[in-house]
């Protein structure tokens, strides 16, 4: 049992260590894109989508580009989702307040975020490569196409349930 254990050991290091390379890696290519501005770019040219998505952003030019910029990082799997999330819920609160319009917001960028639609999932293809797959990023559409549906779904469940609940619309 202790061989077990020691050698369970030994493969769970060599396994973070093989992660943290691959980590690393994709931290660096983020932080050139978010430098090199093409997150602001990749942002910008979205831009429209958002305006759809978020009514009562369209007009808040900061608000809506940190709400695209973190849905642009999660669409590209970089890490940098969560802390641009967290920044754009800080600004629609500071924005709104708790007014309807604000918490309508920040529940779609919720689903957005959390749905999983990524295009390159990077953190699961370095796992993968470090367990040794022969094909680590073969998951990439299939996890595309799931985060789509997933998304999809959220917004729409959104939707659905938001209308379905507020007084006075004769429902």
């Amino acid at each position: 049992m202790m061989t077990s254990v020691l050698d369970s050991i030994s493969a769970a290091v060599e396994l973070v260590i093989g992660l943290i390379g691959v980590f690393c890696l994709w931290v660096g290519i983020e932080r050139l894109a978010e430098e090199s501005g093409l997150i602001d770019v990749l942002a910008r040219m979205a831009g429209p989508v958002f305006s759809k998505l978020f009514p009562g952003l369209k007009e808040k030019h900061r608000p809506l580009g940190t709400v695209t910029a973190s849905v642009m990082s999660n669409v590209l799997g970089l890490s940098s989702s969560t802390p641009l999330g967290l920044k754009a819920m800080s600004e629609m609160k500071e924005l709104f307040g708790e007014r309807r319009e604000g918490l309508d917001s920040m529940a779609r960028l919720v689903i957005l975020n959390a749905a999983g639609f990524c295009i390159f999932p990077s953190g699961v293809i370095a796992l993968r490569a470090a367990l040794g797959s022969r094909a680590p990023a073969i998951i990439a559409g299939p996890t595309a196409v799931a985060g789509l549906a997933a998304t999809a779904g959220g917004l729409l469940a959104y939707h659905w349930l938001s209308r379905s609940r507020r007084p006075g619309d004769g429902r």
